[in-house]
C-alpha cells in the first residue's frame, strides 16, 4: 500500500484505492486477499502470519519518495522469491522489481507517459497466451521514469511501447512479472491482464 497519511491526524497511514477490489472480484479470487501495512522489515513477519501464497505490488508514488515503503516492499520482494511465491509488480511495483534485479530506470519527464494512454506491442512468446489475443492493444499509464532494453539477465521483456522501452515482463525462471499500467483502473479487465494474472495466481 501506499502512505496516505491526513494532514489533520499526526498518524501514519497506509492506504489502496478502492479500484482494486473490483479488478480482484473480476479476476474471480474470492476475498482471499489481505493488505500488507508498511512496517519496513516486519512486513514480512506480518506477511508470514497471514500465510501469504502471492504478493502484488501496487503503484503510486515513486521510489525513494517513501523509505519506509521501499524498506517494505524490498522485504517483500525478497521474501516472495525466496518462497518462489508468484509476484504481480505493478508500475512502482515493477520499477522495484526492475531496481532488486540490478536494472536501471530512465528518469523522465513523464510528458508522454503521465495520464495518457498508447499503446504497447507483444515481444515475446507465451505458452500461457490464448493465440486469438491481439498482438497490439492500449494500455493506461501514470509513469514518468521508464525501463529501458535490455533487461537484467534474470528477466525478459513481455512488452514494449511505440518507443521501445519495456512495459511488461516476466522473471526467466519464476511466477514474477511486471506491468508499467494499471489493471485496476479499467473499469473492464483487459484480457491480457486477465490472462496474465490467472497464470499467475491460478
Amino acid at each position: 500500500m501506499r502512505s496516505s497519511n491526513s494532514p489533520h491526524y499526526h498518524e501514519p497511514r497506509d492506504g489502496l484505492a478502492r479500484d482494486w477490489y473490483r479488478f480482484l472480484q473480476q479476476m474471480n479470487w474470492g476475498w482471499g486477499w489481505v493488505l500488507l501495512p508498511n512496517l519496513g522489515a516486519q512486513s514480512v513477519a506480518y506477511a508470514q502470519t497471514q500465510r501469504i501464497e502471492g504478493l502484488i505490488l501496487s503503484g503510486g508514488e515513486d521510489i525513494g519518495s517513501d523509505p519506509l515503503r521501499d524498506e517494505s516492499e524490498l522485504a517483500l520482494l525478497k521474501y516472495a522469491i525466496t518462497q518462489r511465491l508468484p509476484v504481480l509488480g505493478v508500475c512502482r511495483g515493477m520499477q522495484l522489481i526492475q531496481r532488486f534485479s540490478g536494472g536501471a530506470l530512465v528518469v523522465d519527464s513523464g510528458e508522454h507517459h503521465v495520464a495518457t494512454r498508447h499503446t504497447v506491442s507483444l515481444c515475446s512468446d507465451l505458452s500461457w497466451r490464448d493465440v486469438n489475443e491481439e498482438l497490439r492493444w492500449e494500455v493506461n499509464s501514470y509513469h514518468a521514469n521508464r525501463i529501458s532494453l535490455p533487461l537484467p539477465t534474470c528477466l525478459r521483456a513481455l512488452a514494449i511501447d511505440v518507443d521501445g522501452y519495456c512495459e511488461a515482463f516476466l522473471h526467466q525462471s519464476m511466477k514474477l512479472a511486471g506491468i508499467m499500467w494499471h489493471p485496476e483502473r479499467e473499469v473492464f479487465c483487459q484480457e491480457f491482464d486477465r490472462q496474465l494474472c490467472q497464470w499467475l495466481f491460478e
